[in-house]
């Protein structure tokens, strides 16, 4: 009985041993230490700034911006006009509806600048900015429904143009910047498509990355994948001309179009790409990280390396 109790006690005081020692091990292990650069990732999906009423923008950086990363003209394709219904508006017709498809302008700008710390300079990017503008005074200008008149904007007696700037802003606020880190980010824009016979609304993806030594922006784009995994390609992207001028040439899809020849939102796509310097294949290892719409601030780090790399090799 005796020895049981002294093996009893033995034990006891064993457990309580390596329990205190197992205390001390873990009240000494350092805690993981959280990367410096884990807070320069804003992951939260923010929106683009809007460019402000006002902007002349020509084929360069406007004013308050450093860079014009893409400014798009759309069109109906010459070949494709005859192909658009007749509108029965009075006085409107396809020629009506010719105009105003080309009436307004898009603009996509970013704003890199430059940061000092004594001897140390290096290059972030600030912002990203999102505009729509027509012709004004001379000058292609942004504008909105509600300042185009103020800026010179004819606008005619149905007051068309004015629900055109409505409904592209509207369209145009679905933009989202899903990654915005110091010198690297995403934008999400929706835009139309031809998708084998039919017209889909999918996303094209900007990548911006800046040069933190010399401010250079390099834009890489490629299309997300639709709601039901089409029409899009994570397997190429391309790089984008500098201050990118599309002559984004529509196609019309008649079955977008009412019995009074009236256009759907849909009923014009684009059928290839703006401009671009050169065509690249995505890595495998890079797919998953293209494709997808959230991202935690290592899976951000991960795709500006990989498509930093990606461009290193690749420089034109």
């Amino acid at each position: 009985m005796r020895v049981r109790k002294a093996l009893l006690v033995l034990t006891i005081v064993a457990l309580t041993v390596l329990t205190t020692v197992g205390a001390a091990i873990r009240l000494l292990r350092p805690n993981p230490v959280t990367p410096a650069w884990v807070d320069e990732y804003d992951v939260t999906a923010s929106a683009p700034e809007t460019i402000a009423p006002g902007t002349v923008i020509e084929s360069a950086a406007p004013k308050g911006w450093s860079h014009l990363v893409i400014k798009s003209l759309p069109r109906v394709r010459p070949s494709e006009v005859e192909r658009v219904p007749d509108n029965l508006m009075p006085k409107f017709g396809r020629a009506g509806v010719v105009r105003m498809v080309g009436w307004m302008f898009t603009a996509f700008v970013a704003d890199v600048v430059q940061e000092r710390q004594g001897e140390y300079a290096r290059y972030r990017l600030r912002a990203i900015g999102l505009g729509l503008g027509t012709k004004a005074n001379g000058h292609d200008t942004i504008v909105t429904s509600q300042t185009a008149r103020h800026y010179g904007v004819e606008i005619g007696v149905l007051k068309i143009e004015e629900q055109v700037l409505d409904t592209g802003y509207r369209i145009q606020k679905q933009a989202i910047i899903p990654v915005h880190g110091p010198s690297f980010a995403l934008l999400d824009t929706p835009v139309t498509v031809r998708c084998g016979t039919k017209h889909q609304t999918i996303r094209y993806r900007y990548a911006l990355l800046v040069d933190t030594k010399t401010g250079t922006l390099d834009v890489l784009l490629w299309q997300l994948l639709g709601d039901r995994g089409e029409c899009g390609d994570l397997t190429r992207l391309v790089w984008l001309e500098p201050s990118c001028i599309d002559e984004a040439e529509l196609v019309p899809d008649r079955e977008e179009f009412n019995r009074f020849g009236v256009p759907s939102e849909i009923a014009f796509a684009v059928d290839k790409l703006p401009p671009y310097r050169l065509e690249m294949a995505v890595p495998p290892e890079l797919r998953e990280l293209v494709g997808r719409t959230k991202f935690t601030p290592d899976e951000a780090r991960a795709l500006e390396a990989g498509l930093r790399k990606l461009t290193a090799g690749a420089r034109p």
